[in-house]
């Protein structure tokens, strides 16, 4: 077994993107965990998707006060809508704004941008490998 600590070096890469994430999304007054909610809430968008808030808790992997204040934000933002789902009073549908709308392109290449910064040192062979064996970490032989 190697002593190289890879939960240390996983720690370290994920905090090092957060950082970068918080600072390039702030010229939009976004976090991080905000951008990537409005990301999930684009895609369901434009999938014709209807998302609540227990979707976004179980697809992004997200506590239930976490999502809570993120939604909270994005909504005193104007970014998101809270609507109360015709079948249950007691769950509220999440969609996005026009205003939010208006941000998804750039926000899809900030994303992207980051994402070649996060890789730039590795050649695409290195690449490909690298999420393969991520992925067997998180999901095991797939």
């Amino acid at each position: 077994m190697s002593d190289k600590r890879i939960g240390f070096l996983i720690k370290q890469v994920f905090h090092m993107n957060q950082v970068r994430l918080n600072e390039m999304f702030a010229e939009f007054d976004l976090t991080g965990a905000q951008t990537f909610t409005l990301i999930y809430l684009f895609k369901a968008h434009d999938q014709g998707r209807i998302i609540n808030q227990r979707d976004i808790e179980r697809d992004m992997d997200i506590s239930n006060p976490t999502v809570t204040g993120i939604l909270n934000r994005l909504e005193n933002k104007g970014l998101i809508i809270r609507k109360v789902n015709p079948a249950d009073a007691r769950v509220k549908n999440i969609d996005v704004t026009n205003e939010a709308l208006e941000l998804d392109k750039v926000l899809r290449k900030k994303f992207q941008e980051n994402e070649q910064q996060l890789v730039e040192n590795l050649s695409e062979e290195e690449v490909k490998s690298l999420a393969y064996m991520l992925e067997k970490i998180l999901y095991g032989n797939t």
